[in-house]
């Protein structure tokens, strides 16, 4: 179940989701080619540049910042890559709108430490071996908690392929598709290279973080008055 639009948009262009897609994306090409032009691995580079949990307590708080900002954008897999992406973009768009372009670069950074401050609080006790942060799932999990506050029976136009045999269309509620995906996190990892990578306290740890800061901004932020389609 692939979603794509969310019935009812506007015209309002999502210029920070869309900076934040291509950052991604433009990151992740540029971690492969340093990959193979180096003759290391994926796992050897994030143990370069990824937030090491682990290492919290022991480094300065300036590294571990820049350490926590790049693990937003890195990710594991080219499919790891992509389901990321498309649910950022669906969604976020629309909480970009709805709270604005700069407050939404803040939420979307917030949360991704959010996802941090999960492993950190629930994972970072055993630390056996180094615990790396790698993707931006904990941040999605933020922008999917924040759309289920406010926007929970919106419709969502998603795409069901089962090899070529089905390929239809339906209408999702909101509220059904973000807490399937969101459980569904406990139970699916998407193409680790590490058994220590990418655990999933984070994505609980964003989602909290998100539905939290939502709440806080919704006693301050008006929804925005935007015909929709």
């Amino acid at each position: 179940m692939i979603p794509y639009k969310i019935v009812g948009t506007s015209n309002y262009r999502p210029y920070v989701a869309f900076f934040v897609t291509v950052a991604n994306v433009l990151l992740f090409v540029y971690v492969l080619i340093f990959a193979f032009l180096g003759g290391l691995s994926l796992e050897e580079v994030y143990q370069n540049y990824a937030l090491d949990i682990c290492a919290v307590q022991a480094q300065p708080l300036s590294e571990t910042l820049i350490d926590g900002i790049r693990s937003i954008f890195l990710h594991m897999s080219f499919l790891h890559l992509t389901s990321n992406i498309i649910i950022f973009y669906v969604f976020g768009s629309r909480i970009e709108e709805h709270i604005g372009r700069l407050r939404f670069l803040a939420f979307y950074l917030l949360v991704g430490f959010g996802g941090h401050l999960g492993h950190l609080l629930f994972d970072g006790g055993s630390c056996a071996e180094p615990l790396y942060m790698v993707g931006s799932s904990g941040a999605i999990s933020g922008i999917i908690g924040a759309f289920l506050f406010l926007f929970p029976t919106d419709r969502i136009k998603s795409k069901i392929v089962i090899l070529k045999a089905f390929n239809y269309d339906i209408n999702v509620p909101a509220w059904v598709y973000l807490v399937y995906w969101f459980f569904l996190q406990f139970f699916y990892q998407v193409g680790s290279v590490a058994p220590r990578i990418n655990v999933h306290w984070g994505h609980v740890g964003g989602f909290i973080t998100g539905l939290a800061l939502i709440f806080f901004l919704s006693f301050f932020i008006a929804p925005p008055r935007i015909p929709r389609i």
